[in-house]
């Protein structure tokens, strides 16, 4: 028998037959049918099992070699072709099952055939991936659970000094036992204390914070009487997504929170999604009882006295049960007041005499109530309505409705009443769903252009492009199942992932093209290529598997980015490999195939030049990691959320109309900026769960959505013209988004240095020079040294003739009090609130403090005692929040950048601090905020880069059986990394969390095409070609897809590079990203990997 020279035969005309990727796969498969069903065995005696992807041996275990079979198994071997003719048939009769093939053949036979139920299916599952896409919530962030509690307490008006030693201290001692928590830090006021917790990743979050209130439950009564305790699981829901302004030109700010509290809260809170309404702003009626303290001391009367005359009168009290009339009665008594009339004649008894009505003893009015804080709009002062969503509700949904409910109810309003919006998250999101809309109408069109001229058939490119909304509404299917929401996570990962669906629809459109122009049966064409495709698509989807290891922030963000990229990926592979083909069929003819044959020359010639192709990709490499090496490196990318936040602190101690009069000349200048068309303000607090004084608060900026300017470029803006108007406040800018996520994690500021020791007064001087050093660093703005004054403190002592007089630190309390702030004595019930009742003294003439103790008050005695008789005053400066970290003493610097990257400024100001703070030791310096962050982050992508790699090589290993192949791969991989780093240089971008992610994804991507040129390269040997011959047909058979698969992924991601849409920011670096990667793939692909290849092994030597 002449078997050798009929494999040849049959190996050269399946060369010239055929010119796929897998070729006889169908014989191979078929043959090994007949064989098992015959009972044939094969020369040893051993049946013939082949050796396909993930079938036969063992790695690295050999299989008895027939005559005529070569070494080589894996995809793309002639080991799958067959070789010479088996026993039994004849030479050249023809192969049994032309139709019924092999099992892979047979599958996409029955597909065809039952094109109409699998179309259908499909339809089905679009279908309801779109109805359920049109119902996913859709949010800023995804739905992540952060690891942070924050637990604040109010004793009321207490020293700073007092309140750390009986508050904070206790606290942090009893909740340090909280299992999984690894930092806790706390800040100290007066009368005020905030600790935040920070756990680990993973915690049962609901379970600490019930450990967290019972053991802070648990020290109660170790603390200040009156002492409250709030503890609240940090979460995005916290932050308001809607912000409403209340404003009036004819109405009071008693009327307009009435209108809030009692009309539109009610009303908002049934809107589909909201949690919570959280009013602020307005004022809060008292009924305000002024004493004449003649009249007073007439009657021989103290407002001690008064006040509890009208408590009493206040109380509503219950005599019990009473049985009556076959009923039960509950017994009230109530004298309580509903008028100020009927307040004004409340008995007021006394001494030795007959009661005297409350209005003889002074004025009774209707006031507002004091309080510490302000709020306003553009149009003045306001009443802000903060709308908080629900945990999984839809951000959009709630806007939409909070519109509609707005539009409809607007005739119930006062028409002077204006309800304006200065902030909506939902337009961010809006945005990032227009950029995922245009990025698959500019992939679709451009796939349909590129196929149409490599191909010559728009209808084949437009066949391609369908697989785009198919994938889109696949995954929207995936997402709902998998309980996500639509936030910029999920809807980057759809973004990016357009040019990577477009990657195996180009294969496959190509290789129908290219077999059909052969006259290929589609079903046979389709078999021969399906183990590749498999192949080549588990590359990039393993390297998104490692993501599920990745912690912290970075873990929380890139997870759900992986799950929706590998999600869209699963659902093109099915869908190039079931719908695609039996759409390509509708065509009738063979395409044109115009660029069959350009190219080919060039990269033959090139291949010659092995040792010049790796001079070249050496020195690239060397410039790639040279790039990497210098390059500046940064956290999250920013982007222009559409809106901007604009803290300020006026000086320590600033009173709050003080404040309010300071702000007019910064407001002036937002007033006079174009891009901002509304804004709010608040004066003694801020956005989210934190403690503030009265010093300090914030502007929230809403900025129109056509625009020139960014919003950091209006922020450089503003921040030099408020520094020239107004001088003496200190303000800092930031992004919405960007500031929710820094408190959620503790890490608002890019850059926070903590200085640790245990003097105050030391380390609160060297916190001023390190700020001050900081801030003559380029790059660096909004520098803040981190000590805040709570203020003067005004000390108050009985003197010697005060204690003649039986006057102690009670009786002396009971005398300056009603002139302070008053003596409370209950609450006046009214219609659907109440209203407090205060007692006060006349006001001191001027606002000097000397006035206030040149009055005189009545004493118990029934006479008058001047007050700077009985009391000596002392002026005490104004004490600074104390900042704890894991129970030491810190003080924190912080800062934000300005065009400069991350980790050249902090390396900077390491540097500098290090030569500044050698002359203070004990003094423990750490580098915490987005810094510290971003550190972990990187780490964390590393590992996952590496498990990565390691995936991909497992996979190769399997698919080839070959070292030097899979190395050759990974090797190539890798390589093209260095397109990575001359694309974020050339467009000036930083190395920062979304560039590394598509660093990884460029791995994947790279070792997917590779694999195709790996299995073109064993199709060639098998065929008997020899290594640098093959390595050439390998490389110019693969030329045209790897340019399709480059120019279609590229053109994909144009919208995310040019940053379209005001989410796409946080993801135009992973664009870049993995287009350099792209970009540089091709030449390596076509040029390096062959040339890696035909060095491999001794010409003549088939591949092992």
């Amino acid at each position: 028998m002449a078997a050798p020279s009929g494999a040849s035969r049959a190996s050269r005309s399946g060369e010239v037959r055929h010119g796929g990727h897998l070729h006889g796969t169908e014989h191979h498969v078929a043959g090994r049918a007949r064989y098992r069903r015959g009972g044939r065995r094969s020369h040893r005696g051993e049946p013939d099992r082949g050796s396909g992807f993930g079938r036969g041996r063992a790695l690295g275990e050999r299989a008895p070699r027939p005559p005529g079979r070569s070494r080589a198994g894996g995809l793309g071997s002639r080991s799958q072709t067959g070789g010479a003719p088996r026993r039994g048939r004849p030479a050249g009769a023809p192969r049994r099952n032309a139709r019924s093939g092999s099992t892979v053949t047979r599958f996409f036979r029955s597909l065809q055939s039952q094109h109409r139920a699998v179309l259908f299916a499909f339809l089905l599952l679009a279908a309801a991936g779109i109805a359920l896409g049109l119902k996913l919530p859709a949010a800023i962030l995804p739905e992540v659970t952060f690891p942070r509690i924050t637990v604040i307490a109010d004793s009321g008006e207490r020293d700073t000094d007092e309140m750390l030693r009986g508050v904070t201290m206790p606290l942090e001692q009893s909740i340090r036992r909280v299992p999984g928590l690894h930092e806790m830090r706390s800040t100290t006021s007066r009368g005020s204390s905030e600790i935040n917790l920070n756990f680990d990743w993973g915690s049962d979050m609901d379970l600490a914070l019930s450990r967290v209130q019972a053991l802070a439950s648990s020290i109660r009564d170790q603390l200040p009487a009156g002492t409250s305790l709030d503890a609240r699981l940090m979460s995005p829901t916290l932050f308001p997504v809607v912000g409403l302004s209340l404003t009036s030109p004819q109405r009071s700010q008693i009327e307009l929170r009435d209108m809030a509290e009692l009309q539109l809260r009610p009303a908002l809170a049934r809107l589909p999604g909201v949690s919570e309404v959280v009013l602020q702003g307005g004022r809060k009626p008292e009924v305000r009882v002024t004493l004449d303290v003649a009249a007073l001391h007439a009657r021989s009367l103290t407002v001690s006295d008064v006040a509890d005359a009208v408590a009493r009168a206040l109380e509503l009290r219950s005599l019990g049960l009473k049985e009556a009339n076959r009923e039960l009665y509950l017994a009230l008594v109530d004298a309580r007041p509903h008028s100020l009339e009927e307040v004004a004649a409340i008995p007021i008894p006394t001494p030795g005499g007959a009661p005297v009505p409350l209005g003889a003893l002074g004025q009774i009015d209707l006031a507002d109530a004091p309080q510490f804080t302000r709020y306003a709009a553009r149009q003045g002062e306001a009443v802000l309505i903060n709308l908080l969503r629900q945990q999984s509700a839809s951000t959009v949904t709630l806007a939409d409705a909070l519109t509609s409910w707005l539009a409809s109810h607007r005739s119930e309003l006062p028409p002077d009443v204006s309800v304006g919006i200065f902030y909506d998250q939902a337009d961010l999101i809006r945005a990032s769903i227009g950029s995922v809309r245009d990025g698959l109408l500019v992939g679709g069109l451009l796939a349909i252009a590129i196929i149409a001229a490599f191909i010559g058939s728009p209808f084949l490119g437009a066949l391609a492009a369908v697989v785009l909304p198919g994938s889109v509404a696949l995954t929207l299917l995936g997402l709902g199942m998998a309980r996500q929401s639509l936030n910029l996570m999920t809807l980057g990962g759809i973004a990016a992932a357009i040019g990577l669906v477009l990657d195996d629809a180009i294969v496959i459109v190509e290789h129908l093209a290219h077999e059909g122009a052969r006259g290929r049966d589609r079903a046979e064409a389709l078999a021969e290529l399906a183990p590749t495709v498999f192949a080549s698509s588990f590359c990039t989807l393993a390297i998104f598997v490692p993501f599920g290891l990745l912690g912290g922030l970075a873990g929380a963000f890139f997870r759900v980015l992986a799950v929706s990229i590998a999600t869209m990926l699963s659902a093109s592979l099915v869908l190039s490999l079931t719908l695609l083909p039996y759409l390509a069929g509708l065509r009738r003819g063979a395409p044109r195939l115009p660029f069959a044959g350009a190219g080919e020359t060039l990269v033959s010639r090139l291949l010659r030049h092995r040792r010049a192709i790796w001079i070249g990709v050496g020195v690239i490499a060397l410039l790639g990691a040279g790039l990497g090496v210098g390059m500046g490196s940064g956290f999250l990318p920013s982007m222009d959320e559409g809106s901007l936040i604009l803290d300020y602190f006026t000086p320590a101690g600033t009173s709050l109309e003080e404040t309010v009069r300071m702000l007019a000349p910064l407001e002036r200048q937002l007033d006079a900026t174009s891009e901002i068309v509304a804004w709010s303000r608040r004066t003694g607090n801020q956005l989210g769960f934190f403690i503030t004084e009265p010093n300090h608060g914030d502007y929230v900026l809403r900025l129109k959505s056509a625009r020139h300017r960014t919003g950091e470029e209006i922020a450089d803006d503003l921040r030099q013209r408020i520094g020239v108007a107004a001088p003496g406040i200190e303000i800092e800018f930031g992004q919405l988004v960007e500031d929710v996520i820094g408190d959620l994690t503790t890490s608002p500021q890019p850059i926070e240095v903590r200085l640790i020791t245990e003097d105050r007064a030391l380390g609160q001087r060297l916190a001023r020079e390190a700020a001050a050093v900081i801030a003559r660093v380029p790059g660096v703005v909004d520098v803040r040294d981190g000590v805040v004054i709570s203020g003067p403190n005004l000390l108050l002592t009985p003197n010697r003739n005060g204690s003649r007089l039986g006057i102690d630190a009670p009786g002396l309390e009971a005398l300056l009090g009603p002139r302070v702030a008053g003596v409370p004595a209950g609450q006046m019930p009214r219609v659907a609130r109440v209203w407090p009742v205060r007692l006060t003294l006349p006001p001191a003439p001027g606002d000097r403090l000397a006035s206030l103790l040149d009055t005189e008050a009545p004493t118990a005695g029934g006479g008058l005692v001047r007050l700077a008789d009985v009391a000596t005053p002392r002026l005490v400066p104004g004490d600074a929040e104390v900042q704890r970290a894991d129970q030491r003493s810190v003080n924190t610097i912080t800062a934000r950048l300005s065009g400069r990257d991350l980790g050249s400024t902090v390396a900077e100001i390491r540097r500098l601090l290090r030569a500044r703070l050698a002359s203070s030791p004990g003094v423990g310096v750490e580098y915490a905020g987005q810094y510290q962050e971003q550190q972990s982050s990187f780490q964390g992508l590393l590992l996952v880069l590496a498990l990565a790699s390691s995936t991909v090589l497992l996979i190769l290993l399997l698919a080839f059986r070959s070292w030097r192949q899979s190395v050759a791969v990974l090797g190539t991989a890798l390589a093209s990394l260095a397109g990575v780093f001359v694309a974020l240089r050339a467009a000036g971008e930083t190395f920062n969390l979304s560039s590394f992610v598509g660093a990884i994804m460029v791995v994947g991507i790279v070792a997917e095409n590779a694999v195709f040129v790996v299995a073109e390269y064993r199709r060639r040997r098998e065929g008997g070609a020899d290594s640098h011959e093959a390595a050439r047909l390998a490389a110019t058979r693969r030329l045209r897809p790897i340019l399709m698969t480059t120019l279609a992924g590229i053109a994909a991601l144009t919208p995310l590079l040019l940053g379209w849409g005001a989410g796409s920011a946080l993801l135009r670096p992973l664009a870049l990203a993995v287009t350099g990667g792209f970009a540089l793939s091709a030449p390596l692909l076509l040029l390096f990997l062959p040339s890696l290849l035909a060095a491999g092994l001794p010409e003549g030597e088939a591949p092992a």
